[in-house]
């Protein structure tokens, strides 16, 4: 495992070459690979900067794959489930034919309740599905999964939203 885990770091350094004002993320990136304790940690920074090199390129087709790599390898990790599933339904799914438009969406819910069941006790991953329905006006779906959120350590905005479901 941790042969695969380096040969992916390698492959990430040597897809993404440093250029211009990037050479100091990258140096900061092979630093803070060297100072993990688990070599695993090191990969996912690295994994993250190239999520949010695409993104400012506009390349938007190649976020949700390196997301969903960094959940592959770290399933606990909740910031990749939850961006993940944010970006299917709110990036890459809206300029998209309405039955493609579901798929995706389809997908990125199943995404996200795999999220949930990695990481059951963490209510951002149920905040962040109860958005999506609110948004779409599924306020039955809604509920149930700020409930279960509120169970855990949660911010104010899971009981924002709640209390703006009751108000429906």
């Amino acid at each position: 495992m941790k042969n695969l885990l380096i040969a992916v770091m390698l492959a990430i350094l040597a897809v993404f070459p440093a250029k211009g004002e990037d050479i100091v993320l990258t140096q900061q990136a092979a630093l803070d690979l060297c100072s993990f304790p688990n070599l695993t940690e090191g990969i996912i920074d690295m994994l993250y900067l190239s999520t949010d090199k695409f993104w400012h390129e506009g390349d938007y087709k190649k976020v949700f794959p390196v997301l969903k790599l960094i959940t592959t390898v770290k399933p606990s990790e909740v910031n990749a489930w939850a961006l993940g599933g944010w970006f299917l339904i709110n990036a890459v799914a809206p300029p998209l034919p309405e039955k493609e438009k579901n798929k995706v969406i389809e997908y990125a819910i199943k995404f996200s309740k795999e999220g949930i069941k990695n990481n059951p006790e963490n209510s951002t991953l149920y905040m962040e599905l109860a958005m999506h329905y609110f948004r779409t006006g599924d306020y039955e779906k809604a509920l149930p999964l700020l409930e279960n959120g509120e169970k855990y350590t949660h911010s104010f905005h899971l009981l924002h939203l709640k209390a703006h479901i009751y108000r429906r």
